[in-house]
């Protein structure tokens, strides 16, 4: 109960253990379980808190931060976010004001200029992924008032081109951080983010055709990020976007059963789908989805991530370094072709969203 012993004892555990630990050269490999548990509790009690504050300031600002298992970012480190975000406020916002717009101004060639390019990139990648997990970790709504500002700041950047600083290798993380948005936010809550997100939705699936004028704007990871983005929406099923679902998905029998004749009005994915199938030359990886029992099976759940488990962990592939082509014809392909019926069937069916699963898919984005 003596405030001035309890916050001595505060001080020498951080000087002398966790200090030490988040500074040395194996971090984040030697933090443990047991350390961070010692962590969490000392977050708990008020004297710790100017203490406690730039250790976790500094080991969440290391880029290294992003090499800790899933495991314990998720059990650990995920509960002390919360607790650090509680008691300071300003993070979200301050990590917001690093985020610059998107520039070619004093662009220079050659190698300093694209090793400044690439500087920008990853400052502002990791910087997207911070807040990310910052939103992942707190209660629902906890960010709400800093809603706008991020809807200011992802416009910015994804006005981004391969040419500017940063460029438009940032287009995942943006999505990664949408998508936490959309997860952690009460719908009520989201008007203003929707015309971003379904201008960004129409751009990067239009973005998949042969001769799209913007396929350079989506390497990889913005594809695949982009194709998640609208797989948790589906899932999810927010209010205000049952407005527009019919813009990207069927939402009719037709769904499940492919009219003979071609349909006057076709979704955005099934007509992607249906030129991407003209055009490809590759065969496509059959379609897995999860296997569960009869409740689990009646979720709505993610059709995304079983695809890319099982093109990582059953052919051994990997899709960020597959070539644009295999990526489309393998992954991206089916995926369009068949999250209308799925999304069709799993709301016939009854299921919830499987909230906790697209919780911890973007966790595990954000994180790696």
């Amino acid at each position: 109960m003596e405030n001035d012993r309890v916050a001595k004892v505060v001080s020498d555990i951080s000087t002398s253990v966790i200090g030490p630990t988040f500074r040395a050269k194996a971090f984040p490999e030697n933090v443990s379980g047991s350390i961070l548990e010692l962590l969490q509790g000392l977050t708990k009690i008020a004297q710790g808190n100017k203490f406690l504050k730039k250790d976790i300031y500094d080991a969440f600002n290391d880029a290294r931060f992003f090499n800790t298992p899933p495991a314990l970012l998720k059990e650990a480190w995920l509960p002390i976010l919360e607790q650090w975000t509680q008691s300071d406020k300003e993070r979200v916002p301050e990590l917001l004001s690093r985020l610059s717009a998107p520039t070619t101004a004093g662009i220079m060639f050659g190698v300093g200029a694209t090793s400044a390019r690439q500087e920008a990139d990853r400052k502002t990648q990791l910087t997207l992924r911070r807040i990310a997990l910052l939103i992942l970790a707190s209660a629902e709504d906890a960010f709400t008032p800093n809603i706008g500002q991020i809807v200011e700041k992802v416009v910015e950047l994804l006005t981004a081109t391969p040419a500017s600083s940063p460029s438009s290798v940032t287009r995942a993380e943006v999505m990664v951080l949408l998508r936490a948005v959309i997860l952690k936010t009460s719908a009520v809550h989201l008007a203003a983010l929707w015309p971003v997100v379904n201008g960004e939705l129409k751009s990067g699936l239009s973005a998949l055709l042969p001769d799209a004028a913007n396929k350079e704007h989506y390497n990889n990871a913005g594809i695949i990020q982009t194709c998640k983005l609208l797989d948790e929406l589906v899932v999810l099923d927010p209010d205000d976007f049952q407005l527009m679902e019919w813009l990207f998905i069927s939402d009719t029998i037709d769904a499940v059963y492919k009219p003979i004749d071609a349909p006057t009005r076709m979704s955005l994915t099934d007509e992607i789908s249906d030129v991407l199938t003209r055009c490809s030359t590759v065969l496509a990886a059959p379609l897995t989805g999860p296997n569960g029992s009869d409740a689990e099976e009646s979720r709505r759940s993610l059709l995304l991530d079983p695809l890319i488990e099982a093109l990582e962990k059953e052919e051994g592939a990997a899709v960020l370094e597959m070539t644009r082509g295999e990526l489309i014809s393998r992954l991206v392909r089916p995926f369009l072709g068949n999250i209308a019926m799925n999304a069709f069937e799993a709301r016939y069916g009854g299921g919830e969203a499987d909230w906790q699963g697209i919780w911890d898919s973007v966790v595990h984005d954000a994180g790696s």
